[in-house]
């Protein structure tokens, strides 16, 4: 037995013996019991000691505090392990997504049918979830246990085509007139909770006027589109005509628009992470979260490789502009 385990024993019975005493009192006051995440991990560990069963289904129910980017990355990290491990993913829809800009119940079916992440897995519907392992709150324990990787890495590129697979599985094919240029700039919510900064403008500031050169230098004729929150005024630096800033714009749409980009600048944050993860265009990201195979970053400095982007924009765009 790893030391992964016995912490777990150790830690886990204290909490599943004070969850237990919770629900008695619960029972007598005729109100429905209650398991933490870490509960059912521990239950179903002892069952698997014991020989009486075995870990074999996991689930994801995010924290309700956390937006649609990081709601539906740690679903795809939860289909991911349950792949890498030979688990059941049993999938729970979206109930509660932060940021909400209409009746929560319509959000977050909005953003289920959006990502479509359960097409194709065994649902609540299906098998329940009372015995399922809640990913989302557990993964520190249960990488530890199943001796997984501790920390977030690229995904395997086979399941990235997969999430693709899936998110398109409900869109029509659109025509563009010309290649797609999109920019995501991540500003600080009022409501987010979260202490992330925002953007670095002065980095981005020197990002944007080196893609544009590439872009001129190769005569690609295109659209190139800013979306971000905020006023116009905080995008000065940029210089980008206000015509082509969509501001505070539908998030559904604008992540749709970004995601069928020719090419995708990506800043700090899990929304415009899985942006650049469902994007079949080029992505050039800032490098917080850990780069895909085939993705350029540029560092603190706005720093990159413009050969590599002019080779790649050359590759993709250069039929479409008539080159």
């Amino acid at each position: 037995m790893n030391a992964a385990a016995l912490r777990l024993l150790t830690f886990g019975s204290l909490g599943y013996a004070r969850s237990l005493a919770k629900n008695v009192v619960k029972g007598a006051l005729a109100r429905p019991s209650h398991f933490t995440a870490d509960d059912i991990l521990f239950r179903q560990y002892v069952r698997q000691l014991s020989g009486r069963g075995r870990i074999d289904r996991i689930t994801c129910v995010p924290s309700t505090r956390e937006g649609a980017g990081s709601q539906s990355l740690m679903t795809m990290r939860a289909i991911e392990f349950a792949r890498a491990q030979g688990l059941t993913y049993v999938h729970t829809p979206f109930s509660e997504i932060h940021h909400a800009d209409r009746p929560m119940h319509e959000w977050a079916a909005a953003w289920e049918s959006h990502f479509n992440l359960g097409a194709g897995e065994a649902t609540v519907g299906d098998m329940g979830t009372h015995d399922a392992v809640n990913f989302a709150f557990t993964f520190p324990k249960l990488r530890a246990l199943f001796g997984a990787e501790d920390e977030d890495l690229p995904f395997d590129e086979s399941l990235v085509r997969d999430f693709r697979r899936k998110y398109h599985l409900n869109k029509a094919p659109r025509a563009k007139a010309s290649p797609s240029i999109c920019i995501h700039v991540r500003r600080r919510n009022r409501h987010d909770f979260h202490s992330e900064d925002a953007t670095d403008m002065a980095c981005l500031a020197r990002v944007v006027p080196q893609v544009r050169a590439i872009l001129h230098e190769l005569g690609v004729e295109h659209t190139l589109r800013v979306f971000s929150q905020g006023d116009p005024a905080d995008f000065t630096l940029l210089d980008i005509p206000e015509s082509q800033l969509f501001l505070d714009a539908d998030p559904l749409w604008s992540m749709r628009e970004m995601i069928e980009a020719d090419l995708l600048v990506t800043t700090r944050g899990t929304f415009g992470h899985v942006t650049g993860l469902l994007c079949d265009g080029i992505v050039l990201a800032d490098g917080l979260f850990p780069s895909q195979r085939g993705w350029l970053t540029y560092d603190a400095g706005g720093g990159f490789d413009t050969a590599a982007l002019a080779s790649a924009v050359s590759a993709k765009m250069g039929s479409a502009s008539g080159r």
